[in-house]
C-alpha cells in the first residue's frame, strides 16, 4: 500500500487538534502548580500525533532553598565553621554547587562534617574519618541519615589503594573536600590519594590551607609550589586549579582573629581560611604551553577579523 500523503486541510486539523490537547493540559499543570507546588519544567513533544509530557516538581520548600544561599543558612545552622562568619567557605560553595546541587550524585569529605545531607538532597555522602567524635553522638545522628550517608573510620592515608580496599572507583566522585588535618603533607597524600576518583567536570577542594598545623600550606602551594611533590604538582598543573581566599570581606575579622589566635591567623594575608579549587579537565591541556603576553597580546594586529 502506498503512504497517503495529508492534505493541508486534514494536516491542519491534525495539529490544531493536538494543539487544542496541548493547551488544556499545560493549563491543568498550571492548576496544580498553583496547589500542589511549582513545576520546574514542562515539555511537551509532539511526534506522530503523540504528544508526551516531562515534568519535574519542585515542593515549596525546594522554591525557598533554592532562592537563597542554602549553603549559608545550613552552615550557620548547624554550626559549622564553614559559615559565612568563620572561614567563610559558604561563599564559594554557593557560587560552585547552588545551580548543581540537584544533580550532584557522589560527594566525598575526609573529616566528617554535617550539612551536605540536606544541601545535596540527591547524593550519596560519604564521610570519612579517623575515629568517631562527641561521645558517640555523632555516629547516632549519622546513623540516622541512612542509607544515603555512609560514615568510613578508617585512616586513609593508611590504605594503599581506595579502589581496591574501600571501592571507590575512578571517576566516581562529582566533589570530593579534605577538611581533614590540614598537614601539608596530608594535603598532598589525600590529593594523590583520591583525585583519580573525582568525575571529569567534578571539583577536588582542600579546605584550610593555612600556616601552622604540620607545615605552613600558604607557602608551599601559594607561593613556592616547587616545594610539593612531583606527583601533587603534576595535579594540579594539569587541571584547573585555583587557590581561593575566602577571607575577603569578613565582616568580623577582628573578632575573628582575636577567637583564632595568632598560630593560625595573624593578619589578612597570614590565616587558615585559603582554600584550592581543582576542576577536573574534561580535556588535556594543549601542548606545548601558548603564551600572549608580551607576543600577540594587545596587539591590533593580532586581532582575529571574525566573517
Amino acid at each position: 500500500m502506498s503512504r497517503r500523503e495529508l492534505s493541508p486541510r486534514s494536516a491542519c486539523g491534525r495539529w490544531n487538534a493536538i494543539s487544542l490537547w496541548t493547551v488544556a493540559v499545560l493549563i491543568c499543570f498550571g492548576l496544580g502548580s498553583l496547589l500542589f507546588g511549582s513545576f520546574d519544567y514542562v515539555s511537551v513533544n509532539v511526534d506522530g500525533g503523540r504528544t508526551s509530557l516531562e515534568q519535574r516538581v519542585y515542593t515549596k520548600e525546594h522554591k525557598e532553598t533554592d532562592s537563597t544561599n542554602y549553603v549559608e543558612e545550613l552552615m550557620y545552622k548547624y554550626k559549622s565553621d564553614k559559615s559565612r562568619d568563620d572561614h567563610s567557605y559558604v561563599k564559594l560553595y554557593n557560587m560552585l554547587f547552588a545551580n548543581i546541587r540537584h544533580t550532584v550524585t557522589n560527594i566525598t569529605e575526609i573529616g566528617i562534617s554535617a550539612a551536605w545531607f540536606r544541601y545535596f538532597p540527591n547524593a550519596e555522602i560519604h564521610a570519612f574519618d579517623v575515629k568517631w567524635y562527641g561521645d558517640g553522638k555523632v555516629e547516632e545522628n549519622l546513623n540516622k541519615l541512612r542509607p544515603r550517608v555512609h560514615a568510613h573510620i578508617v585512616d586513609i592515608l593508611s590504605i594503599s589503594n581506595v579502589t581496591s580496599e574501600l571501592g571507590f572507583m575512578p571517576e566516581s566522585m562529582d566533589i570530593v573536600i579534605d577538611d581533614g588535618p590540614h598537614t601539608v603533607s596530608s594535603q598532598e597524600l589525600f590529593l594523590q590519594k583520591m583525585f583519580h576518583t573525582v568525575k571529569p567536570g567534578g571539583f577536588y577542594i582542600i579546605e584550610d590551607i593555612g600556616i601552622a598545623g604540620g607545615g605552613n600550606g600558604l607557602s608551599v602551594f601559594h607561593d613556592d609550589p616547587t616545594k610539593l611533590q612531583n606527583e601533587t604538582r603534576a595535579i594540579i598543573e594539569g587541571h584547573d586549579t585555583i587557590f581561593v581566599d575566602t577571607a575577603v570581606g569578613h565582616r568580623q575579622w577582628d573578632e575573628w582573629l582575636r577567637g583564632v589566635g595568632g598560630m593560625w591567623a595573624k593578619d589578612h594575608s597570614h590565616h587558615n581560611s585559603y582554600m584550592i579549587v581543582i576542576q577536573k579537565r574534561l580535556s588535556p591541556l594543549r601542548d606545548p604551553p601558548q603564551m600572549h603576553y608580551r607576543e600577540s597580546a594587545m596587539d591590533p594586529d593580532s586581532i582575529v577579523i571574525e566573517d
